[in-house]
């Protein structure tokens, strides 16, 4: 009984453990669509603008939806179907944004 406990308590990690990508291979799969993308401006700095889709799933080779990734700030983000990734105009960096708050966001 404990083995098949053991067993399921493995299995169980393994189904929900989800990969989290670092910045900086996020920007190398997905840095030819972001620099395709338009420009928008906050608060009055510019960036380039892409949003997620299947397209961006796939250049990450992943079909997580959402899926993470550290940001510029090494801090843990999520990005789902329907969000943004922003980086500045240098691609120095990358973001994501909530397509709810990227109504913010004026397009240039």
């Amino acid at each position: 009984m404990r083995k098949l406990l053991a067993i399921f308590l493995l299995m169980s990690v393994a189904v929900s453990a989800v990969e989290i990508f670092d910045e900086f291979y996020v920007m190398e799969k997905t840095i030819s669509t972001i620099e395709k993308g338009e420009v928008y401006s906050i608060n009055g700095e510019e960036f380039k603008v892409t949003k997620v889709d299947n397209k961006i799933l796939k250049s990450l080779s992943t079909t997580d939806n959402p899926f993470y990734f550290y940001n510029s700030n090494n801090e843990k983000t999520m990005a789902r179907i329907g969000d943004y990734l922003v980086s500045p105009l240098t691609l120095s960096e990358i973001y994501s944004v909530d397509k709810n708050e990227f109504k913010n966001y004026i397009k240039e």
